[in-house]
């Protein structure tokens, strides 16, 4: 197995860091072995430690409610683990070995002793990490961007609309005030989509994520609810406002022509509830509104 020194100066994050003092980082590592399965470290953790694979795979994920996102996964000669060396917060993500595996460990309390001595090999070692940071920061956006957005229509999927209906729930507990949710669904999509197809039945779909999302005030949140279900949620917005929303977004849609070449009228059902008047459970404020939508079909 290769010297500790010789390991590092083959790893990017010191890629620009003078040889002695890429010796003085050496002498303070040490090796650890893991068996194939077996965590690293699990998320919420203290970090204490940068890990640099000298055999083997680890996985680094994010644990979900449903699943377990797959954020990376290092070979020999890549490392992890290195906001640890920054600063005090837990683990943002869980790593686990997929084989056994060996790695050099660079602990915080000698690794800080270094950069506090060496200003000159921080200022490198920032500069790396940063490029390292921003990436990941673009793959955690990315995958919660697709875990609670509906890729058709953008709009938020319905756990997302659970998790912000309950926010508003316990807001409205604590402080007071009141908010409203407004329901719409698509009457006949069914039929639209076997007359003139799926493909254009998408089309409209989409369109209509478009004119919610235009058609709405900057604080109110619009969610896909169901294959031809639509949620708002309006906080500070009292019944009767509330139903005037729906209103006029059942007009605007009934008016307004989808884009696509067959002529085809979209109309939809609305119901409406409001927290505190018709409830402040969940399953209460749905139910009213879903009886809403039930009268509107006629």
């Amino acid at each position: 197995m290769p010297s500790p020194l010789e390991l590092l100066s083959h790893v990017s994050l010191f890629a620009e860091v003078a040889r002695e003092d890429l010796g003085e980082i050496a002498e303070s590592a040490h090796v650890e072995s893991f068996g194939e399965g077996e965590h690293i470290f699990h998320i919420g953790e203290p970090g204490r430690s940068l890990f640099i694979v000298t055999e083997g795979t680890v996985q680094v994920h994010h644990p979900d409610r449903d699943n377990n996102f797959e954020l990376a996964q290092f070979g020999p000669g890549e490392f992890f683990g290195e906001m640890a060396l920054l600063n005090d917060s837990p683990r943002s993500a869980s790593a686990r070995a997929m084989s056994a595996v060996e790695a050099l460990v660079l602990d915080k309390v000698d690794f800080r002793r270094i950069l506090i001595e060496r200003p000159q090999v921080a200022l490198k070692i920032l500069e790396a990490m940063s490029v390292r940071v921003r990436s990941a920061d673009d793959l955690i956006q990315g995958l919660t961007s697709h875990a609670v957005r509906d890729p058709l229509t953008s709009l938020l999927n319905r756990r997302a609309f659970n998790d912000r209906l309950d926010e508003e729930i316990a807001r409205s507990r604590r402080y007071g005030g009141c908010f409203s949710l407004v329901m719409l669904d698509i009457k006949g999509f069914e039929a639209i989509n076997l007359e003139l197809g799926r493909e254009q039945g998408d089309q409209i779909m989409a369109w209509v994520g478009r004119l919610l999302n235009e058609h709405t005030r900057g604080s109110d949140v619009s969610f896909r609810f169901d294959d031809d279900a639509f949620a708002i949620i309006c906080p500070g917005t009292e019944r009767e406002q509330a139903h005037t929303v729906a209103a006029r977004l059942s007009a605007l849609l009934s008016e307004a022509k989808a884009p696509i070449e067959d002529p085809v009228s979209v109309s939809v059902s609305i119901g409406a509830a409001t927290c505190p008047d018709d409830g402040q459970e969940a399953q209460a404020l749905y139910h009213c509104a879903q009886r809403g939508l039930a009268e509107s079909r006629g």
